[in-house]
């Protein structure tokens, strides 16, 4: 392998260090160093190019010698922090190493910074979470800042920077959870919003998320490359596969476009029904508005090829979903959720009409159905309104199974209709397009 081949170690013989080049260009690099003493020691820096690399480990290497090395005492809580980020960069995603980088800027640096990470004790630790409880910062960012200042110091006592994790004895306490937040429609008011979004051209967007479960960055990554249509609107056997290979994300202000985190995430899925109209009704929108702005603007029209544009032939930014979801949530007297919480509802309505768990967390991409079951799927009061037993009732008689004929594919209008009777069994027939949301969905 060349030497600096970004994202990847080169490895050499011993004392000679190894190095890794940064996605910035420049060149990290690790060795492991021994003093007169008999101490070993890990140093690491980073420098411009391979050669100022080379030569900071063999400085590294006679200031062991010499015994010269920095002393432990003189690393900060900020310099920890830092390193440790610039040396999992490259095995991050961007937006990753952006929140990060966030995290140290904002929630570490001001108040820990500066202090000498060998110093800091646990109870140091504990009072720097409770201010920051009681400033009002939420249980998830302090929970993540936690987790990086854990990560932070065990590759420190790797390196041999400090000799303590203080980390690891002080944990935050988190805020006790008072009233149940709404974290998905009922199936009466994902079938509002999704008439609402079907009929708002900025809402297309929202309307084939609650309809397919994808993420907001997967949808709005979405490009025609990914999408094979199939059959046909008048023959009734309109279809689409959807190739999910990459997501949209927005972090400190900069849209970041990566494949998705897990092999999970990268999976196919056959949309079907309204959800499969709505993706030729975006393609056919996108080349009207070409055409206008070639006309009314003299300008050429962006031709970006993605799914979900904005009327410049754009893609979408994540973050400006939230806009059009409060307005339309408004609109119809619905909770105003986050666009994320559409992919709740998704599996909530298809949990409640039926469909195991498993099924549901591959068609999520999840990497285990315990994390569907207990993060994606809400009990709906509907589900829970006829479960008392009542044992002088004779159990009625299971009624004979029809012969076999065939799978039959079963809308998601259709599982709206049964989870909201209370229903966790039986099937339905597709209802018009403007009756409730989207389609069912059959893995590719």
């Amino acid at each position: 392998m060349a030497d600096g081949a970004e994202g990847r170690r080169v490895k050499r013989g011993q004392g000679e260090g190894s190095y890794t080049k940064t996605p910035a260009g420049r060149v990290r690099w690790r060795v492991m160093t021994t003093t007169p003493a008999g101490e070993r020691r890990h140093v690491t820096g980073t420098a411009r190019n391979m050669t100022a690399a080379r030569e900071a480990v063999r400085e590294a290497l006679r200031a062991a010698e010499r015994d010269t090395l920095p002393p432990r005492e003189r690393v900060t809580v900020e310099q920890l922090v830092s390193a440790y980020i610039e040396h999992r960069a490259p095995s991050l995603k961007g937006r990753t190493v952006e929140n990060y980088r966030a995290l140290l800027r904002r929630n570490i640096s001001p108040s820990l910074g500066q202090l000498k990470a060998q110093g800091v004790t646990p109870q140091r630790l504990r009072a720097f979470y409770d201010a920051q409880r009681e400033a009002g910062q939420g249980d998830s960012v302090r929970r993540q800042t936690h987790n990086l200042l854990n990560a932070a110091y065990l590759l420190g006592l790797t390196d041999g920077v400090v000799t303590v994790n203080p980390a690891a004895r002080a944990r935050p306490v988190y805020v006790e959870r008072g009233a149940a937040r709404v974290k998905a429609f009922t199936p009466d008011e994902a079938a509002r919003f999704y008439a609402a979004a079907r009929a708002d051209r900025w809402g297309w967007p929202l309307a084939f998320m609650l309809a397919t479960g994808l993420r907001p960055g997967e949808a709005l990554g979405l490009t025609w490359a990914d999408v094979t249509m199939r059959g046909s609107a008048e023959g009734g056997t309109l279809a689409a596969v959807v190739h999910i290979e990459r997501t949209r994300s927005v972090s400190g202000g900069r849209v970041y476009e990566d494949t998705p985190k897990t092999e999970r995430g990268r999976r196919s899925l056959t949309v079907t029904g309204d959800a499969a109209r709505l993706l030729l009704d975006a393609r056919a929108q996108a080349e009207r508005e070409a055409g206008a702005r070639l006309r009314h603007n003299g300008r050429e029209y962006q031709s970006t090829g993605y799914v979900f544009v904005t009327r410049a032939g754009t893609p979408y930014r994540p973050d400006n979903l939230r806009r059009p979801m409060a307005r339309l949530c408004q609109a119809v007297g619905v909770p105003v959720l986050t666009p994320h919480k559409l992919r709740h509802t998704w599996a909530s309505v298809q949990a409640a009409a039926g469909v195991p768990v498993e099924v549901l967390s591959a068609e999520l991409g999840h990497a285990a159905p315990s994390f569907t079951r207990d993060t994606y799927r809400h009990v709906y009061e509907s589900e829970r309104a006829s479960l008392t037993y009542d044992p002088l009732t004779p159990a009625a008689a299971p009624a004979p199974e029809p012969e076999p004929q065939g799978r039959k594919r079963v809308t998601v209008r259709a599982r709206l209709a049964q989870a909201e009777a209370g229903s966790a069994e039986g099937e339905a027939g597709e209802l018009p397009p403007s009756a409730a949301p989207g389609s069912k969905r059959a893995r590719a």
